[in-house]
């Protein structure tokens, strides 16, 4: 059975480790900017989402892309062939989450789960990111934020929005006026 990449709000810390992880793995560098993770960050609230890549079982940019760069692997992750991308961005459009991006030369990239073994897991040392084998909680939680599908908006928009929906679920923390800071 494959595994799921998870997001635990609750237990992110906004350390952006996993973002730096990312970079580094598939950019050969620091660049958040170029991760295939995200972290939307509310530092007024005191938490952060990983914005990450569901390997959505009908995945809208598979199907939107007219070239046929993006496919499911013999693993059944969703990848991009960078030799058959010709930059279109309707991948891009068409991911609801907005975890698919471009280069500037337009090539698209997104996650890959690192082949198997995700550097953005290995690099989360407060449980925030996990891979496992789904079990009735892993997928309930992975139901519960793929259910928040963002159609309009650049791929920021839609993650910040995600973000914003899935925090509201996530945070345990009662919202009373004295935490908020209005007394």
């Amino acid at each position: 059975m494959e595994k799921y990449l998870l997001a635990i709000p609750n237990l992110c810390t906004g350390c952006n480790r996993c973002v730096y992880a990312c970079s580094a793995v598939k950019e050969g560098m620091f660049m958040p900017s170029k991760a295939r993770i995200k972290v939307s960050n509310f530092p007024l609230e005191g938490y952060s989402v990983p914005n990450i890549c569901f390997q959505c079982p009908n995945a809208e940019c598979l199907k939107a892309c007219p070239e046929k760069a993006i496919f499911r692997n013999e693993r059944g992750i969703v990848v991009v062939d960078a030799g058959r991308c010709t930059g279109c961005g309707e991948c891009v459009t068409a991911c609801p989450y907005g975890m698919i991006e471009q280069y500037t030369s337009g090539k698209a990239y997104k996650c890959d789960l690192c082949g198997g073994s995700p550097a953005c897991v290995a690099e989360c040392h407060f449980g925030a990111l996990v891979f496992k084998e789904p079990d009735r909680v892993a997928v309930a939680l992975r139901a519960g934020q793929m259910k928040h599908r963002i159609k309009k908006g650049s791929p920021g928009e839609k993650r910040l929005a995600l973000a914003e929906k899935v925090l509201d679920e996530a945070v345990r923390v009662p919202k009373t006026a004295a935490y908020m800071g209005d007394f």
